[in-house]
């Protein structure tokens, strides 16, 4: 993740937060620059010090949550020994609960799908990139296991955000576990059935 300074990391938070709290309302072409830096209490000279447009906000959102969640990645998922997927899917949902009106913004927000879709693609993207990279072995159609997953996973997070989360989400998790499990044993089965690729 790209290393900022504490009051630039302060500044990005808050301009991402208010976003996030304005998108609940509006739609993205709907909310101005201006609007949005009285709203976090910022100039707009240090708005644009930070980014050129509202959609830069999100774009750098999405890059920093998959950025943050891959850090520990080496640890949480190998796939060439397939682990509990609880402590990654743990990491995953508790990164997404970190920013504040993410869950508001998920329930509430017209363009909500579109960040989520776009969301589903950069991180299917980046953890095939990852199982490419560390696997001797590869399954051919990765891609699209992965796609699976993420899409799997994520969409039950953003159901479960919009119900009246009576279920407690971490007995969902538990329950689809086993899913993301059977999908590290196809991706790891590939490794054991054809050692001769390589990377």
């Amino acid at each position: 993740m790209n290393k900022k300074d504490k009051r630039s990391r302060k500044t990005v938070s808050a301009i991402q937060s208010t976003l996030l709290e304005l998108l609940c309302t509006k739609k993205v072409r709907e909310i101005k620059i201006v609007d949005l830096c009285t709203a976090a209490d910022i100039n707009r000279t240090t708005f644009y010090l930070h980014y050129s447009g509202i959609e830069d906000v999100l774009e750098e959102l999405r890059h920093e949550i998959t950025e943050r969640i891959f850090e520990n990645i080496d640890e949480l998922a190998d796939f060439n020994r397939p682990k509990n997927p609880m402590p990654f899917l743990n990491v995953c949902t508790d990164i997404l609960e970190s920013y504040p009106h993410f869950a508001d913004f998920v329930r509430m927000a017209s363009d909500a799908d579109i960040f989520l879709s776009k969301l589903k693609q950069q991180f299917s993207q980046s953890i095939c990139r990852h199982y490419l990279e560390s696997c001797t072995s590869r399954l051919e159609n990765a891609v699209y296991v992965f796609r699976f997953l993420t899409s799997g996973v994520l969409d039950t997070y953003t159901e479960w955000l919009k119900s009246d989360r009576s279920v407690s989400f971490d007995s969902i998790l538990s329950e689809c576990a086993p899913i993301v499990a059977a999908g590290q044993e196809i991706l790891a089965k590939n490794a054991a059935d054809n050692p001769e690729r390589q990377n």
